[in-house]
């Protein structure tokens, strides 16, 4: 009887521990390509990790560029938020319309347990390419404060201000979503959680002329265990009748 009742706890913890053993897996691949621009002035690069919008100034166009993790494989250790890749913004002083909003479609590869599986998701960014009208000192003039009859007795010097100064663009997320379904590592299944800017970070500004770079993030959870064969099953019930029928009668 001690020996069946170990082999049941064996199974049982077995059963449990398969948990802890859902990791280490790597992640093998990742890639982005921009989607879905919303408004702009010669925007291209759709379908690309790097998009472009507005017409140059004569230092470029603004844009986004998306960079995958590296170096590949990484081990991903549990189910913690992990790097998936980079987006970098670029804020140049262009002419015409900015885009208001691009999606980023992300593809993700892994493997681990012998096998190899795969996930997709896409982040929603809303974009503001705000006009440069910050108030600037330009130059300066004189201007009269006191006249008598046609002559000027009190000239002072002022400062000429001109709305034309450099205004922060401000990139945001409004939504991310997983579009690929669930994939198996070995008798592991797992899903793929989004989760958005590295810090928790709800938005980031860029200043003019800069170039201001954000970790995206990532996080996969098993959310499958594998369900014990028949024949498992039937042992352990069995073996828990075994034990209680031993225990009623060595009570009597």
């Amino acid at each position: 009887m001690k020996m069946l009742a170990k082999a049941l706890v064996a199974t049982a913890t077995a059963l449990t521990a398969s948990v802890a053993f859902a990791f280490p897996v790597n992640l093998t691949s990742v890639s982005g390509n921009f989607e879905n621009a919303v408004g702009g002035s010669n925007v291209n690069g759709e379908g690309t990790s790097q998009i472009r919008w507005g017409y140059s100034s004569g230092a470029g166009q603004s844009g986004y560029n998306f960079n995958g993790t590296s170096p590949l494989p990484q081990t991903i250790l549990d189910s913690d938020a992990f790097v998936l890749g980079s987006l970098t913004h670029i804020n140049k002083p262009v002419t015409g319309d900015g885009i208001t909003g691009v999606d980023l479609a992300v593809n993700l590869g892994f493997d681990g347990f012998g096998d190899n599986g795969g996930s997709s998701g896409t982040f929603v960014f809303a974009h503001d390419e705000t006009p440069n009208t910050a108030p600037v000192v330009t130059g300066q003039t004189y201007t009269c404060a006191s006249w008598f009859l046609f002559l000027c007795l009190d000239w002072s010097k002022i400062d000429v201000v001109e709305n034309v100064g450099d205004v922060d663009d401000q990139i945001w997320i409004l939504d991310e979503y997983v579009t690929s379904t669930d994939f198996q590592l070995g008798n592991n299944l797992y899903s793929l959680d989004l989760l958005g800017f590295e810090g928790d970070l709800e938005t980031f500004l860029t200043a003019e002329n800069a170039i201001t770079s954000v970790n995206l993030m990532a996080r996969l959870n098993v959310t499958e265990l594998p369900v014990p064969e028949p024949g498992t099953m039937a042992l352990l019930g069995l073996g828990l009748l075994g034990l209680g029928a031993a225990r009623k009668r060595a009570r009597q």
